[in-house]
């Protein structure tokens, strides 16, 4: 299953990435476990903001104290240009981005400078006034986060929401975007103890909604801190159980009879033998400017790099700290932040 994670990853990158040669040096760079990187990412994640709107028991926005920060489009632009060869950003982080009164304005910047852009949202902020604008754009990817098919069960996990709401915010995405193929808007939505039953429904919703496709993700992250799985250890789903593998079987049959897109991105994708790839092709910018390794921490008190606001990025990017972060993945003397992510 891991195999098949990182060929799927690679894949997409290669599809996203082919044309720019840089591409070829960082994926060199990885397979090859170089210490030394020859060329910048081309790929990374900006977070916009570092709050939310949603009180998530599983998410470690709704259990932290940090001071809120919002992205402005000038930082933003700054950032860029210390990225010249960005192909890709998902600016996405922590929090809902559309709390970001620049978010779109930024998305726009993106696009103009021949970037495919995407964001995660939550929805509930998506009215008609910020679907219009996002209806508009030409290479940007929203993905909605829905993580129930029912009312009671979306509300008890995505605690402060309204279910209807949200499906007529995306509802109406849809409506105006029309049958155009840009932006691609489709849903994400973590699996766990309190939705697998419903997860046949999240195809059919899925449908219903008129989205692109569904990804489904059956585990829960800790965010690299042992405090948070007294909060994901509580609903965490066990895929050896023979009634979650059986749930999984069942949806991607209705998926494939319904002719829904269906992608499913399993836990502990890393080992040994395939190690984190972040460290060699990304990186996670949070809203005051930290680069962070990678989304999966996206706390800058777990580990922080540097600042892009106080070093460039490049500084960062080939400095002492992250040869010795990249030597450590590389030799699998792994902190213990990473090790969530690895099966072994």
């Amino acid at each position: 299953m891991q195999l098949k994670y990182m060929l799927i990853v690679l894949v997409r990158q290669i599809q996203f990435h082919l044309t720019h040669p840089n591409f070829i040096w960082l994926s060199l760079s990885y397979f090859l476990k170089w210490k030394e990187i020859v060329f910048l990412p081309i790929s990374i994640d900006i977070e916009p903001n570092n709050n939310c709107n949603f009180r998530c028991s599983h998410c470690q926005v709704t259990h932290w104290d940090k001071k809120i920060t919002h992205l402005d489009e000038k930082s933003f632009n700054k950032i860029l240009t210390q990225l010249p060869g960005l192909r890709v950003i998902k600016l996405q982080g922590m929090g809902e981005p559309l709390l970001n009164k620049e978010l779109l304005n930024m998305l726009k910047s993106g696009e103009a400078r021949g970037i495919s852009m995407q964001i995660v949202s939550n929805a509930s902020l998506c009215n008609r006034q910020a679907a219009e604008q996002l209806a508009q754009l030409k290479k940007t990817a929203i993905t909605f986060s829905i993580d129930g098919a029912t009312k009671e069960t979306f509300e008890k996990i995505r605690a402060g929401s309204n279910f209807e709401d949200v499906k007529k915010n995306i509802s109406s995405l849809v409506q105006l975007r029309g049958g155009r193929k840009q932006p691609r808007i489709s849903i994400w939505s973590v699996i766990t103890k309190d939705n697998i039953a419903e997860i046949a429904a999240l195809i059919k919703l899925t449908k219903e909604l008129g989205v692109d496709s569904i990804a489904l993700q059956p585990f829960l992250n800790n965010w690299g801190k042992e405090e948070m799985e007294q909060y994901t250890n509580l609903v965490k789903i066990d895929m050896n159980d023979k009634y979650i593998t059986a749930k999984i079987s069942e949806v991607k049959a209705i998926a494939q009879e319904n002719q829904i897109h269906l992608d499913i991105y399993y836990g502990n994708f890393c080992s040994r033998r395939q190690p984190c790839l972040w460290p060699w092709t990304s990186a996670y910018i949070a809203s005051n400017g930290d680069v962070i390794p990678c989304c999966t921490i996206g706390d800058s008190d777990t580990i922080k790099m540097g600042n892009v606001f106080e070093k460039s990025f490049s500084e960062i990017w080939y400095s002492a700290k992250y040869h010795d972060f990249r030597t450590q993945i590389r030799k699998h003397d792994l902190p213990s932040y990473c090790k969530n992510c690895y099966a072994s």
